[in-house]
């Protein structure tokens, strides 16, 4: 009786492991878990081209310190 028992009891919790992984990989649920990824992408995106441009000015302004050049004659 003792494992008629434990066999019921890890059936039930295997189907219920099964039907929470197939709600979790339905179609529905997969759309809505990606529908954010376009946003994160172009806003790390504007991130690394804001680092990338900061960057640039900063070796930028070092190279006209060392070369001794005005900065100022340089700018738009």
């Amino acid at each position: 009786m003792f494992w008629v028992a434990l066999g019921a009891s890890v059936g039930v919790v295997a189907v219920n492991r099964a039907a929470k992984a197939a709600r979790k990989l339905a179609p529905a649920a997969v759309a809505g878990s990606a529908a954010g990824v376009p946003g994160r992408v172009a806003a790390a995106w504007q991130d690394f081209a804001e680092d990338v441009r900061s960057a640039a000015a900063e070796r930028e302004f070092e190279l006209y310190h060392t070369l001794g050049v005005d900065a100022s004659e340089h700018e738009k």
